[in-house]
């Protein structure tokens, strides 16, 4: 009993460091993504330059505090960016859905697509890139 409690804890810590790290994170690559926005750069450049910012930030955080891995940090970034290569895919499928098709403003589809993909990339980090 107490060992399930003990995982309870470990999970609660570790869910709020992501949710932490992802706030950051969206600071970081959102605020990048805006930047080159207003800097008259192509909506779909800018989320790719803005994804790879994001996802150096991110892979920093959560390999040192969040999972706190001290795997290899090659093997471990391998697996990282490669999450982050189908969560960018599956960010552009749904921001150009949102741009495109519902005619919302690049702004405001990547708000809900970064909503969307989040939730998924826990589960990719902690499950694959980070798997103790």
């Amino acid at each position: 009993m107490m060992f399930i409690e003990l995982r309870a804890i470990m999970f609660e810590k570790q869910i709020s460091r992501f949710i932490f790290v992802g706030i950051l994170n969206t600071i970081v690559g959102y605020g990048a993504y805006f930047i080159l926005l207003y800097l008259n750069i192509y909506y779909m450049l800018a989320l790719l330059i803005s994804h790879i910012i994001g996802v150096t930030n991110s892979f920093i955080w959560n390999k040192k505090w969040t999972f706190q891995s001290e795997g290899n940090a090659r093997r471990e970034g391998i697996k990282f960016f490669s999450v982050y290569g189908i969560i960018f895919m599956m960010n552009l499928f749904i921001l150009t859905f949102f741009v495109e098709g519902l005619k919302l403003t690049p702004q405001i589809g990547q708000v809900v697509a970064l909503g969307i993909c989040t939730m998924i990339s826990y589960f990719g980090h902690k499950y694959w890139s980070f798997r103790l």
